[in-house]
């Protein structure tokens, strides 16, 4: 039997129905039992474990009472005990989840107060996030609610104001949604902190409860919950069936769009509410505006979201289709987690997600309910897409989600939070390490890093001499904040997520004119105009190049720009063909544990086709579930690639040989997802130019990477690679060719923003100081030339080799290298494998740039020439 993790309580099972019932008082029992009727297996865990006062994480699917799992109990100690001030604190990842969830908490409890007795009253809720109005946040420092709602970042703000410390003093109870959607990030780390500050203006030790449908592995989510040295109770309730899972190719290349509108078109036929997933928001927007074209008499019925829309406009949109006024919603990522839009038949996932979690909670936004199917629909564009689609299923089926990454100890968000600190009150430095340690992402982080943030808020360098404006001073024995401007500027700064700065789009009213003289008799007959209406933010590098009379996607709708109006552009809707807008971020990479997975199904393949195409395909539908038109295609795109080339094996490193007329292009077959491969792509390019002083470039992928060498081909290949993939110094090797990469130049802006160094919101307005790469151009070198250890350096670094480049996947990998065979295949053309991580668009191959690579490229821009420019 496998122990237990210490201080992890996995409880065994749900209580029956009555004893659930019986951890609440009876009239909340009594109007739960009219309302929902028996509890869910979910709500019979959770209830009698928070009811002893236990930290808890509960784990189960999407639809299965979760909300209510958590707050019945402390609703139940409320109406026991009343108070007058703040006792419980809810926090999701997403402002709409927060207001979904009040809302929806809001009309339970006016149902609730008609069964309490004369004189009893339902617990007071209030919303604090960054739409809150000024008046609503007087009111919570004078007349603080019972229960608050609110999102990390909001937080923060709240907790680095002295004066709103007393309104904390009474709270018990802290609920965290979506765990697994900030456990492993920067937020994570960043709210982490925020919980151990809240804990020490508490005067109760506070219960700590986090819902998850997807967090993998639980005792990994349950430590993140309540830090070292305190326990927690894991509750996992899997009792919803497995959902129904479709994947269906689509015709490839330029047919691919067309079939797909007519295959959603369908979908939407036969279905009342469809929610269409896109990886990216480019994509929402033209499956959006296709729709509508495709059937006019849906105009009003089909929607796009997504996080460049307006809230307000997002807000619409799910209040809509909440109230079944829409037939389908299509958007990126916007709407994975679990604000409530009502029922929904059918997810789209147009393209595979990335990653089995995303898949699942994805799917799960259809049959939101405990008794309903949720069915998902996964539509593919190439044969690769459909193999790497069948591997998520089945993994999501399998429930084999990806574990939690821990982000430890990130120093640029430790430097916000400390100043935070030391904008609340004077803080000795000891009582402020200790209180950081007792953070999950911190238990094990350093003094001496500890002390270089320190000597960075003070403004100090590594030899104690003043360098950078100074953010904190000494008081006595302690420290607290420079000044109130610094203050002002910490709260315009808060939190880790560093969004594009965008152009936003105003949308004239349908009918208006266009200005004329003010003074004329025409302007003094017209009706005044109704203010134009904010729809959204496009890039400001897209916005740049646009012109009066241009068309663009947004909204779904094609839209004329009139005119700049105070920096904003104004629109307004008109028939015909748009262009589509691109924003940076759009693209999903592939988990290295699917990256495996793909691998190993390769190779399960290769051994089935040794019996036959019919072995294949009994692997297939047995192992896979696959059936129809995937079984033919996924097994015809197997055969080619044996016919071509042949199958990687888990034995032997396969090197396709492409020779052209400019250069010799090595492919490199191995199990590793996109990052994996970049790192070991940096070493080669490296490696070549010292030891062989030949210039290279090179593609990475998923399960793959190119190296183009100019200058002919080596006599011996596989020997060359033995040399580029060797693991003696690969580490160093690997640290050599980031230092002057432009993702680590590129990853310390961001670091110096979340750290800040640099600030996004300076008083008085956004200013850009060199432009708005100026921290990647300038600063980097300042810095760098001044202190190579700094704190911020250090940390772009360790996010380069984390989030870009996969260094310990590498390393893993060329150590197993001595031991396999190295093949090298000749061929005229790159194999089907190949193509399917090179065409051209397909987004999922990646260049390495090298230093020199990059002086050419700038060298060519200024010349006159530069990069070739895709059509939008």
């Amino acid at each position: 039997m496998t122990p237990r993790p210490e201080g992890l309580d996995f409880l065994d099972g749900p209580a029956s129905a009555e004893a659930a019932l019986g951890a609440l008082p009876p009239a909340l029992a009594s109007w739960f039992r009219a309302t929902f009727g028996a509890p869910t297996p979910a709500q019979r865990l959770a209830w009698p474990a928070l009811a002893a006062g236990l930290n808890l994480l509960l784990s189960a699917p999407t639809g299965t009472g979760k909300t209510l799992a958590a707050f019945l109990p402390l609703v139940a100690e409320l109406l026991s005990n009343p108070g007058t001030s703040l006792r419980g604190l809810y926090l999701a990842p997403l402002k709409a989840l927060v207001n979904d969830v009040g809302r929806s908490l809001e009309g339970h409890f006016a149902d609730l107060s008609k069964r309490l007795p004369a004189g009893a009253r339902v617990p007071r809720l209030a919303v604090r996030t960054g739409d809150t109005s000024p008046e609503e946040r007087r009111r919570f420092r004078d007349d603080p609610p019972d229960m608050l709602l609110t999102t990390p970042e909001s937080l923060a703000v709240l907790l680095s104001q002295g004066a709103l410390a007393p309104a904390f003093a009474e709270l018990r109870w802290v609920v965290l949604d979506e765990v697994h959607a900030l456990a492993g990030s920067k937020r994570g780390a960043d709210l982490a902190l925020s919980l151990e500050r809240l804990g020490g203006l508490s005067s109760h030790e506070l219960q700590r409860i986090a819902l998850s449908a997807t967090a993998t592995p639980l005792a990994e989510a349950a430590r993140y919950l309540v830090g070292p040295g305190r326990s927690c109770a894991v509750a996992r309730s899997g009792e919803r069936s497995p959902p129904e899972i479709a994947l269906e190719p689509l015709p490839e290349g330029r047919r691919f769009f067309s079939g797909l509108i007519a295959r959603l078109a369908l979908a939407l036929s036969e279905h009342r509410s469809t929610l269409v997933f896109a990886n990216a928001r480019n994509l929402a927007e033209r499956v959006g505006w296709a729709l509508r074209q495709r059937v006019p008499a849906w105009e009003g019925q089909i929607a796009v979201h997504h996080s460049a829309l307006a809230a307000g406009r997002r807000r619409e949109v799910e209040e809509l289709f909440k109230r079944g006024e829409l037939r389908a919603v299509v958007c990126s990522t916007s709407l994975e987690l679990g604000i409530d839009v009502g029922a929904v038949d059918l997810a789209v996932l147009i393209h595979p997600p990335g990653d089995v979690v995303r898949l699942l909670q994805r799917v799960g936004r259809a049959g939101h309910g405990p008794h309903a199917i949720r069915r998902g629909l996964v539509l593919t564009a190439s044969a690769a897409e459909l193999l790497e689609a069948t591997v998520t299923a089945a993994s999501g089926l399998a429930e084999q989600c990806e574990a939690l990454r821990a982000h430890p100890a990130p120093l640029d968000v430790l430097c916000q939070q400390l100043l935070g600190m030391t904008a609340a009150r004077p803080w000795p430095p000891e009582e402020m390490f200790e209180l950081v340690r007792r953070a999950g992402p911190y238990a094990d982080l350093s003094r001496d890093d500890f002390d270089a943030c320190l000597t960075y808020l003070r403004g100090l360098d590594a030899r104690g001499e003043a360098w950078l404006p100074a953010r904190v001073r000494e008081d006595g024995d302690c420290l607290r904040i420079r000044d109130a401007r610094t203050a002002r500027l910490l709260r315009r700064n808060l939190g880790t997520i560093l969004a594009e700065e965008g152009v936003t789009v105003l949308r004239q009213p349908a009918g208006a004119l266009t200005p004329t003289d003010p003074f004329s008799d025409e302007a003094l007959e017209r009706p005044a105009e109704p203010p134009p209406q904010p729809i959204g933010q496009v890039d400001e590098a897209f916005a740049d190049r646009l012109q009066a009379g241009d068309r663009f996607l947004l909204d779904g709708r094609c839209l004329e720009l009139r005119r700049r109006q105070s920096g904003a552009l104004l629109v307004e809707e008109v028939p015909g063909r748009p262009q589509v807008p691109r924003w940076g971020g759009d693209g999903l990479p592939l988990s290295p544990e699917l990256a495996g997975r793909l691998y190993l199904l390769r190779i399960q393949a290769a051994e089935a086709l040794r019996e036959g195409p019919e072995a294949l395909a009994e692997l297939l539908r047995r192992d896979y579930g696959l059936a129809g038109p995937a079984v033919a295609d996924l097994a015809s795109y197997f055969q080619r690639q044996e016919s071509v080339s042949e199958i990687p094996d888990s034995t032997t490193l396969l090197i396709e040989v492409v020779v052209s007329f400019e250069a010799a292009t090595l492919y490199l077959h191995t199990p590793l997802n996109r990052q994996g491969n970049d790192a070991l792509a940096r070493v080669a390019v490296l490696r070549l130019a010292r030891d062989h002083a030949r210039s290279a470039l090179s593609v990475v992928a998923d399960l793959g990477l190119a190296l183009v060498l100019r200058g002919g081909l080596p006599e011996d290949v596989p020997e060359l690679v033995r040399g580029l993939l060797a693991l003696d110094e690969l580490d160093v090797d690997l640290e050599l060719a980031l230092r002057e990469a432009p993702a680590l130049r590129a990853r310390f802006q961001r670091v110096a923003q979340t750290g800040l160094m640099l600030l996004r919101n300076p008083i008085g307005g956004r200013r850009r100081v060199g432009g708005h790469d100026w921290g990647e151009r300038r600063l980097f070198e300042q810095v760098r030339g001044h202190d190579p250890n700094f704190l911020l350096l250090r940390q772009a670094m360790r996010e380069v080799r984390r989030d870009v480049c996969d260094g310990v996947a590498a390393h893993g990998y060329v150590a197993t290298l001595p031991n396999q065979g190295l093949r090298c295949r000749w061929l005229a053309r790159p194999s089907p494998f190949v193509e399917a991580w090179t065409q051209p668009g397909a987004g999922a191959a990646e260049e390495v740039e090298t230093p020199a690579e990059a002086l050419q490229r700038l060298h060519a821009m200024l010349m006159g020439g530069g990069p070739d420019v895709a059509p939008a």
